[in-house]
Parts: C-alpha cells; structure tokens; sequence
C-alpha cells in the first residue's frame, strides 16, 4: 500500500536559489533530519541522472534503535525553478520525492511530497514509521526554510 506525506511552506528566496539548493542530494544532509550522506558522479543532476543515498531513521525515538537505509535514485523530471522529482529504490520498498516551486509574494511556495511503499517485512514497521515519518518531512522543511532565509 501507498504512502503519501506532502508539506507546502513559503521560502523568502526566489525559485532559483531554492531550486539549485534542494536538487543537490549532497547537500540534503544540511537540512533534512534523516538523510545521513549521498553521492552523485555528476554536479547537476539531470533526467536520467542517479545518485545514492543513506537514510537513517528512529521509528521509536527517543529509544536508540535505528533503521539505516541506503537508496539508489533516478531522476525523473529535472525543470528548473518548477518541478523536479526522483524515484528511489531499496531493500524493501520504493520511494518518489516530488518538488514543486512556485513564485509566490514572499519568495516561493514550496512543496515537497513524499509517496512511498514498503514491502516484507518492512511493512510490519510501518504504523511505527508513519508518524515519524510525517514528523521528520515537517521538520525537514522548517529546517530548509531558516537555512535558506538566513543565508539567502
């Protein structure tokens, strides 16, 4: 069954400098709470283009017992400063992460959504993952939009 978490926030910088912030998985590490490290052997990612990274998640935080997943992806549609999107797979599930720009009054409307499957024995995990999940996407962009408010 599919899962689907989707978050909309207002950035104050124009759709550029988000765009060429967030499409940059080497860098998601600075603002999304559970992306660990990823590579790519390109420097823009383009349709077509992969890249690699590891997810480490506590689906019954504060207890200490971590779920570490590494995820190989393909990006999907690479428009800039209006859409860009990747599919990920692993050991037990997919995943697709979709950005969406859009100009708005105070800089950009931002929305990032996350659709994804677990299978096996994966799935038996998921009712703890969920609000987890759903906590650490909304955190994910506080993070970014004081990151690039500040910066910005």
């Amino acid at each position: 069954m599919q899962e689907q978490i989707r978050h909309t926030i207002e950035i104050g910088c124009t759709p550029n400098t988000l765009y060429r912030y967030v499409t940059q998985p080497w860098l998601w590490h600075e603002w999304h709470p559970n992306s660990r490290s990823a590579q790519a052997s390109v420097s823009e990612l383009s349709v077509g283009d992969g890249f690699d990274e590891v997810i480490e998640l506590q689906p019954l935080s504060p207890l200490p017992f971590t779920l570490r997943r590494e995820t190989r992806y393909t990006v999907l549609n690479a428009n800039p400063d209006s859409h860009w999107c990747v599919e990920g797979r692993m050991s037990g599930g997919w995943l697709q992460i979709d950005y969406r720009f859009r100009e708005s009054a105070g800089g950009v409307e931002f929305t990032r959504t996350l659709t994804y499957e677990t299978r096996g024995l994966n799935r038996l995990l998921a009712p703890l993952l969920r609000p987890r999940m759903r906590q650490m996407s909304l955190l994910a962009l506080t993070n970014l939009k004081a990151r690039l408010e500040v910066s910005g």
